[in-house]
């Protein structure tokens, strides 16, 4: 057996070595010639799967350490027998911390108000209805629209896109689909975005392109951005990247404990449709943090301390800015994604030494986090 995997996917050795050839490299760089006598391939969503690269090759199973789909030509892989995997729901949690450290920055800087924050939330899947969970402890005054479950479940009480308008907050957490009834790639577009007031943060933590690039450097420049996803990718715009108000490398569900859950549910996937044999493997152990924060501190200085997208944000754009020359190269963007390893979800985080109010410390306790 041959398994070709994206060398950067982690832990791919501690799940996949031992079962023949093992394959390891950039998933950019994967080609027909790799897979041509490849049963398996296992990928991120910077691979494109399509006709072009396993028309002629042995791959059976496709298996791809991401929450979405869109890299991956599914019609074509079920036309061709092949199977196909995504780790649905793996990186839900850390994304929902995402945008609680996302919104503790802007509520220090002043950008987002302390109480009565109008917040809607387009997308209501794994990372959506999770991230709502986390903006009801805020006692956010929530909207959701999602038009795609409304239809589906007779009880779900979605809010049409052309009546989003007044928030103070929009998180956006959807696929990135071109058909349909719903079609999200540049959804985000003109229309919606004179609709919304001065100042209202736009947080896109799902794909860069459902924003139209375009009508956001034209009729977007009222609103606070913060983004984590970017057209084009590795290739941004550095137009939005230099007036963004918080920008990270597509980094929002990379964690520590994701890491080991992404490849773990790809694993079992992959045993249970039988293109490989379940074996004895040493579990990987969830490791949780410890930080000690001396003296007395809110739960916005907590959420920082375990990540801080602010100082992502200027590594960002002193790795990024100077080079002139938007479609140079890969390297900058994807090097500090694949380098992103460090972050722990606030579910596996202790803290102590810490003097919070009781509010707040409830609302941590809530969140997952220990306090000691």
């Amino acid at each position: 057996m041959k398994i070709v995997a994206d060398s950067n996917i982690p832990f791919v050795t501690n799940y996949f070595d031992g079962y023949g050839e093992l394959l390891l490299k950039k998933g950019r760089a994967i080609t027909a010639d790799d897979v041509r006598d490849a049963d398996i391939l296992l990928v991120r969503s910077v691979t494109p799967v399509n006709e072009a690269l396993l028309a002629n090759s042995k791959v059976k199973f496709v298996g791809s350490v991401t929450a979405g789909y869109d890299h991956l030509d599914t019609k074509w892989l079920d036309d061709a027998g092949i199977i196909w995997s995504v780790a649905l729901g793996f990186n839900a949690p850390p994304v929902a911390d995402y945008v609680l450290s996302v919104i503790a920055a802007l509520q220090n800087k002043g950008c987002l108000p302390q109480e009565k924050v109008r917040a809607a939330v387009i997308g209501a899947g794994n990372v959506g209805r999770l991230v709502i969970e986390r903006l009801q402890l805020l006692n956010f005054d929530i909207t959701v629209c999602d038009p795609v479950r409304a239809a589906k479940e007779p009880d779900f009480l979605s809010t049409p896109m052309d009546d989003l308008a007044d928030f103070d907050l929009i998180s956006l957490h959807v696929p990135l689909t071109r058909s349909g009834e719903y079609p999200t790639r540049h959804f985000i577009n003109q229309e919606f975005l004179q609709r919304q007031k001065e100042n209202c943060v736009l947080l896109n933590a799902s794909r860069g392109a459902v924003i139209h690039s375009r009508e956001l450097l034209k009729y977007g420049t009222h609103m606070r951005w913060c983004f984590d996803v970017w057209e084009h990718e590795p290739h941004i715009n550095k137009s939005i990247l230099q007036q963004a108000f918080i920008a990270t490398p597509h980094i929002a569900g990379y964690s520590v404990q994701s890491k080991i859950r992404g490849i773990d549910i790809i694993y079992r996937i992959a045993c249970d449709t039988k293109m490989i044999e379940a074996k004895p493997i040493t579990p990987l152990v969830m490791p949780r943090q410890r930080l000690d924060f001396s003296g007395q501190s809110r739960w916005q200085d907590v959420v920082l301390g375990v990540f801080n997208p602010m100082i992502i944000t200027t590594m960002m754009r002193e790795l990024l800015l100077p080079d002139a020359d938007d479609l140079q190269s890969d390297a900058p963007f994807d090097d500090m994604r694949n380098q992103f390893n460090y972050r722990y979800e606030l579910g596996f985080t202790n803290i102590t030494n810490v003097d919070l109010s009781v509010e707040d410390a409830m609302l941590l306790e809530k969140l997952g986090v220990k306090i000691y």
